[in-house]
């Protein structure tokens, strides 16, 4: 085991744009770059991309993105396809910080899954299994958007991505061997349209946890409460809790409000409570007509879960038959889905995971 302690020294620092536009000349057209990124969002609704880390297999370059532009590191990232691990927050990131939507991305987290590890094996833990290094832990909570960075910040960025071509091709090698080359490149498929798919505002409400306990006129309010909050929340560039928390949002949509005294009991801060009052009645107003969303799946009835469980010890011998985690196979919201609805296959089980399950799901619903 190689413990990595010494101060690397292997990168470049480029807080310009001449120096980036120099590196995006030396790639080879249409070449391969395994690239990283530290963001930071706890106070704002969009990620800020604060650093790039950019392996060109030439060496490690990290990026400056409070210093560079927005087209200079698109142009250097654009048509190329990007090597990440567990990048679908990094590909977020990159779409608000400049402008890109990769064609190609390779995921060597999903690559590690189908090999066997697990669905959230990180990179630490797999560069320490596969390639025998062990990479310090320390700058993993800092704030990435401070200048200037200390050398521990740099030397942990830059070690994020200088492993990751090792990782890349020993993963490549392990896959080809498997014969599972097409599953990875359909799940990475799979992950780039879920990334730049945007979930329309009149089913925000869906994602507020407790919705599926409201009645109709209830579940109407909440999907007004919920459109108006991310708006608000868009607008000034904060979390939308900082508008109004989930809980809070909750109780108000399943009692509804016609005054500001009805919204004293909410718990919600005063400066909030005195800031947004007057949206919050009007917007209670205007969900007082229009139609009611369909009801959310709520605890499945009996028979519904024995289906589940059926089908979960099904997939749980069908992955344990191919050498994978029980969760590659099957995630459990597939599965209730499935069980719900056995006319509507989810579309994560055709392609590569229909020839594992085949034809025999039948007597099991």
């Amino acid at each position: 085991m190689t413990c990595v302690g010494e101060p690397l020294s292997l990168f470049h620092w480029i807080a310009d744009d001449s120096a980036l536009n120099a590196l995006s000349g030396r790639q080879a057209p249409a070449g391969r770059l395994f690239i990283d990124t530290e963001f930071m969002r706890e106070r704002t609704y969009w990620p800020r991309l604060a650093l790039l880390q950019v392996n060109d297999g030439q060496g490690c370059h990290l990026i400056d993105p409070l210093a560079t532009t927005a087209p200079a590191m698109h142009a250097l990232l654009e048509q190329r396809p990007l090597v990440m691990h567990a990048c679908s927050e990094d590909l977020e990131a990159l779409r608000i910080g400049c402008n890109l939507a990769p064609a190609e991305v390779e995921d060597t987290q999903i690559a590690a899954a189908l090999c066997g590890h697990d669905l959230q094996c990180s990179y630490q833990k797999l560069v320490e299994t596969l390639l025998g290094v062990s990479l310090p832990k320390t700058a993993t909570r800092t704030d990435w958007l401070k200048r200037p960075l200390s050398d521990e910040q740099l030397e942990y960025a830059a070690h994020d991505v200088e492993y990751l071509p090792g990782l890349y091709h020993e993963l490549c090698r392990r896959l080809e061997a498997l014969g599972r080359m097409a599953w990875w490149q359909e799940e990475c498929r799979r992950l780039v349209q879920d990334c730049q798919r945007v979930m329309p505002a009149d089913d925000l409400w869906r994602q507020v946890k407790g919705a599926a306990s409201l009645d109709g006129p209830g579940r109407r309010r909440l999907r007004h409460l919920a459109s108006w909050r991310d708006d608000s929340a868009r607008e000034r560039d904060i979390p939308r809790s900082f508008i109004i928390k989930d809980a809070e949002l909750l109780t108000l949509a399943g009692r509804g409000a016609r005054q500001r005294s009805d919204l004293a009991g909410l718990g919600m801060h005063p400066s909030a409570l005195r800031r947004f009052a007057d949206d919050l009645l009007r917007v209670l107003a205007q969900a007082d007509s229009g139609d009611i969303p369909p009801a959310l799946p709520g605890m499945p009835e009996p028979a519904i879960r024995d289906r589940i469980k059926r089908l979960r010890d099904h997939f749980t011998g069908l992955a344990s038959k191919h050498q994978l985690a029980p969760e590659v196979l099957a995630r459990r919201r597939w599965i209730e889905a499935l069980a719900r609805d056995p006319e509507q296959m989810p579309e994560p089980f055709t392609g590569w995971r229909a020839a594992i399950i085949g034809d025999g799901l039948g007597e099991l619903m």
